[in-house]
């Protein structure tokens, strides 16, 4: 049962997030595709852990918690530097950590600490750097 908690993390960023284009997984670019311009921009992805039951009582009752991960790719062209990509890791850290949104739908996200790893990948083109930016979250949820 993990879409509701994709659904408010991804209206929860884009309610807090209008910086670099970015796109999420299988999805077409809205515009102009940024990586074939040599652009900077963002993918996101969620995955999604293990779910586990928190309290024992009647169906309906039982609290859940789903675990999971919010991972932001920020590409920065070559020969750019990563002081760019690195204040969009800054910009979206600042909202995204330990936040606490989707009650409206009678359930509730809670993102952890969020981290930055610089250098971890390159594009395989060798046109981009990329910065992994994550912050864990847990889903909880009532059935």
């Amino acid at each position: 049962m993990l879409a509701p908690a994709l659904i408010a993390i991804r209206d929860y960023f884009e309610a807090h997030y209008s910086g670099l284009p970015h796109r999420w997984p299988n999805e077409e670019w809205p515009d102009t595709n940024p990586e074939t311009a040599r652009l900077p921009f963002l993918e996101i992805e969620i995955i999604g852990g293990q779910n586990a039951i928190r309290s024992f009582s009647a169906p309906g009752s039982r609290l859940f918690i789903h675990p999971g991960l919010i991972r932001f790719y920020i590409f920065a062209p070559n020969g750019t530097g990563t002081t760019d990509a690195q204040a969009t890791a800054d910009q979206i850290g600042a909202f995204m950590e330990r936040a606490e949104f989707g009650q409206a739908t009678g359930q509730t996200v809670r993102t952890l600490d969020f981290s930055t790893y610089s250098g971890v990948a390159s594009v395989e083109n060798g046109n981009f750097q990329v910065l992994l930016a994550s912050v864990p979250f847990d889903f909880y949820y009532i059935a």
